[in-house]
């Protein structure tokens, strides 16, 4: 699906973009989660205390994102990049300064903003602006770094881990991503021009596609119609991660065998990846908008699977319907909001969808635990999350005739 002489013809930049989201892991929740127990030992915390520093990084990490991440059309992307990653190695080695739940309030805050905020929308805004003719194969090809950190960097870490200090490997993340990264970074885009568009068979960007009105950020807050898809876009994230952080009470409850865990987070990898190659490869040929549609329904039927049936299987079939849906939002959301609100101001956009994103993924777990507290029964907590996907989805469809350009003539 992807086109040899387009990968070849724009490796480098290609390559920028899957360096960003592969370093992003260092910001992300899987990452930071596997030191979580040695960071509780040294500080003394309980879990409790834990989740709730995080959450509260969480949260103000996405508030800030909002000004930050809006300064990526201001700057060339050379500049910001570079940045960025040293505000990551900066944010790695203040961790291993942690000695009190203040210092590790700031460590949690800077990773999360600099690796999950800034790597992420920077690799996925700098992929929307440069390539139109093949945007979905370009975001897909980019997100598979981060791919590539969720399957590699867990057992790396475990077994580093055997030797060295949970500081020290902290220690060593800062050194790689200022010491490698930051030039390499620097060496790929020393020739890149700010404005440059892919040239792909004989077509300029230009040519291809109309021109079409670029949004302002402000324009788009005003605008009625990002509020009814903004429902669809966060649902995925928000819904997964109050699933993923109640994994193992969720098993319990349905009585699924713990075996089906581990083969089904596995399975959930795969599933993803070629989803990120299918729905690239979808968007180019058939536009964004005219996928969105869809995208919720592999996880509805997830959810209404769990809710009616029985089946021994149903574990794995749910997760390797999630990871369909949450493998194509990667690609689809940044080429939708590209498409309708045009390329110039999206990284004012972006940073504000995912400012949001990371609010609902902080409340989310503390939703559903409240939810699980409250006793309510996992097959009533699947029936909310499916009612609320499925009038995001009616919101959406709702509106849809108004999901396109504003052609210039």
């Amino acid at each position: 699906m992807f086109n040899y002489q387009f990968v070849k013809n724009n490796s480098r930049f290609l390559l920028f973009g899957f360096i960003l989201t592969f370093c992003s892991s260092f910001g992300q929740t899987f990452f930071i989660g596997i030191f979580n127990p040695y960071i509780r030992e040294d500080l003394s915390l309980s879990h409790s205390e834990f989740g709730l520093i995080y959450s509260l990084a969480t949260l103000l990490s996405s508030f800030s994102l909002i000004w930050v991440g809006k300064k990526i059309d201001d700057f060339k992307i050379i500049y910001f990049a570079i940045t960025a990653c040293i505000f990551l190695a900066f944010s790695s080695f203040f961790l291993t300064l942690v000695t009190n739940i203040i210092l590790l309030f700031f460590a949690i805050y800077f990773l999360r903003l600099s690796g999950q905020g800034l790597m992420t929308h920077t690799a996925s805004t700098s992929m929307a602006k440069f390539f139109d003719l093949n945007r979905g194969k370009a975001l897909s090809i980019s997100w598979l770094g981060l791919s590539l950190g969720e399957g590699f960097l867990p057992y790396l870490i475990i077994f580093l881990m055997k030797f060295y200090s949970w500081k020290i490997v902290w220690l060593g993340i800062s050194i790689f991503v200022l010491c490698l990264v930051v030039p390499f970074i620097f060496f790929i885009l020393r020739s890149y021009q700010d404005g440059a568009t892919e040239v792909s068979d004989g077509k300029k960007k230009d040519e291809a596609n109309p021109t079409i009105k670029n949004w302002t950020r402000s324009e788009v807050i005003r605008d009625s119609k990002f509020y009814f898809l903004l429902p669809a876009v966060l649902g995925p994230g928000f819904l997964s991660t109050g699933i993923f952080i109640n994994q193992i009470y969720i098993f319990e409850s349905k009585q699924w065998s713990m075996l089906l865990l581990a083969q089904g987070f596995t399975l959930y990898a795969i599933v993803s990846v070629i989803t990120l190659a299918v729905s690239g490869f979808l968007v180019d040929r058939f536009s964004a908008i005219k996928i969105l549609p869809f995208y919720l329904l592999p996880t509805m039927g997830a959810y209404f699977l769990v809710i009616t049936s029985s089946w021994a299987f149903t574990p794995i079939v749910m997760m390797t319907l999630i990871a369909m849906t949450n493998g194509t939002s990667s690609v689809l959301l940044t080429s939708t909001w590209s498409e309708i609100y045009g390329t110039k101001y999206l990284g004012g956009i972006r940073s504000v969808t995912i400012s949001f994103f990371v609010f609902s993924t902080a409340i989310g777990p503390v939703l559903f635990g409240y939810l699980i507290d409250q006793q309510f029964t996992i097959n009533q907590i699947f029936s909310m999350m499916l009612g609320y996907l499925i009038l995001a989805n009616a919101l959406f469809l709702f509106k849809l005739k108004d999901y396109q350009p504003v052609k210039i003539a």
